[in-house]
C-alpha cells in the first residue's frame, strides 16, 4: 500500500503538470465524414450533410462542455461523430447502432437518425402499464421519441468519459468505476441546466424501467461479470441497460449528497489510480483506497446488491 501511495502521488504530480495544449484527437476516424461547422467549441462530423435532428444534442453538449470545463479546470477540444446506422460499424467500436460511445483519442460517436437503441426501446414500451406510457408521452412527446434519451441525454455521459480519457490511459482499473463516473457526469450536467427537461427525461425513463422490472432473465448481474464480460454485456443492450440504471441510481444518490465536488473528486481518483501507471489492484486494495479517498459513507453507497 505504501508503494501504491507513492506512485499515486507521482501520477497526480505528472497529471497536474501536463500539457493542456496537447491535441489528442485522432482525426483518422473522420475519413469519409462531412465536417459540419455547427459549433465553435468542438468539432462535428457526420455521415450526412445538413442533418436536422441533432440540434438538441449539440445544445446539450455546448452546455455540458462549459460545465465540465469549469468543474475540471479544462478547456477540452473533442470531436463528435454523428453516424447513421448503415455506417455504424465503420466508425464505432461496438454495436448496436446508435449506442453512444467515446474513444480514448478525443472522439465521441453518436447515432444519426433513428438509432437501433431507440427503436428497440420504443418497441418494448407496449409492454408497459398505460400509466407509464402516458408519463413517457408527457416527457418524450406523443410519439415517445427515445432518441431524446439515447442520444441527446447520453451524450452528456459520453462527454464525461472524454474528460476522463484525456488524462488516463485506455486500460481501466475497473470498467464499473468508469461507468459510474460517466453517470455522475451525466447527472451533474443535467441537473445544472436551468431547464430540467434533460434531467427529467433521463430520470423518469430509467425509473420506469426499474419499477417495471421488464428485464427478463439476465445473463450477467454482478460487478465481477461486468468486468470479465464487458464487451459481451455491451452487445446485449438489455443487459447493459440494466447495469447502467444501477450505476445511474448510485450516481444520483452520490450527487444529491455531495454535489459537483464528488464528480471532480472521482475524476481525480480515476486519474491518479490509472491502471497503466502502477498495475491493477486487487478488490481488497481497491476497497481500502476508496475508503481512504472518499470515506465509509460513499463506499456504503457504492455497495453492489447483486451477486453472480
Amino acid at each position: 500500500m505504501k508503494q501504491f501511495i507513492i506512485v499515486l502521488l507521482l501520477s497526480f504530480f505528472m497529471y497536474s503538470c501536463g500539457n493542456d495544449e496537447y491535441d489528442w484527437i485522432d482525426r483518422s476516424k473522420h475519413e469519409g465524414l462531412i465536417n459540419l461547422n455547427y459549433s465553435q467549441n468542438f468539432e462535428i462530423y457526420a455521415t450526412q450533410s445538413n442533418p436536422e435532428n441533432i440540434k438538441a444534442t449539440i445544445e446539450n453538449l455546448e452546455f455540458a462542455k462549459a460545465y465540465y470545463d469549469k468543474i475540471f479546470n479544462e478547456n477540452l477540444n473533442f470531436a463528435v461523430l454523428f453516424v447513421d446506422n448503415k455506417n455504424w460499424d465503420k466508425y464505432a467500436f461496438s454495436p448496436p447502432p446508435g449506442m453512444p460511445q467515446a474513444y480514448h483519442k478525443g472522439n465521441m460517436v453518436l447515432g444519426l437518425g433513428k438509432s437501433v437503441m431507440a427503436m428497440n426501446a420504443e418497441q418494448s414500451i407496449q409492454y408497459m402499464p398505460e400509466k407509464a406510457i402516458q408519463t413517457l408521452k408527457t416527457h418524450f412527446g406523443q410519439n415517445i421519441d427515445l432518441d431524446k434519451f439515447f442520444r441527446d441525454g447520453l451524450a452528456l455521459h459520453e462527454l464525461g468519459h472524454l474528460y476522463q480519457f484525456y488524462r488516463t490511459s485506455n486500460t481501466a482499473q475497473r470498467q464499473w468505476l468508469n461507468e459510474l463516473f460517466g453517470n455522475l457526469c451525466q447527472v451533474g450536467a443535467a441537473k445544472s441546466m436551468k431547464d430540467k427537461t434533460v434531467f427529467n427525461q433521463m430520470d423518469i425513463y430509467q425509473n420506469l424501467l426499474i419499477q417495471g422490472n421488464q428485464w427478463g432473465n439476465l445473463k450477467y448481474t454482478s460487478l465481477e461479470q461486468f468486468e470479465r464480460n464487458y464487451f459481451d454485456v455491451m452487445k446485449d443492450g438489455r443487459n447493459y441497460g440494466w447495469y447502467q440504471t444501477r450505476f445511474y441510481t448510485i450516481a444520483k444518490k452520490l450527487h444529491n449528497t455531495y454535489g459537483d465536488e464528488i464528480i471532480s473528486k472521482f475524476r481525480e481518483f480515476l486519474i491518479t489510480s490509472d491502471r497503466a501507471t502502477f498495475g491493477k489492484v486487487s478488490d481488497q486494495q481497491l476497497n481500502t483506497i476508496l475508503l481512504n479517498k472518499f470515506g465509509p459513507e460513499v463506499v456504503n453507497t457504492l455497495e453492489w446488491e447483486h451477486s453472480n
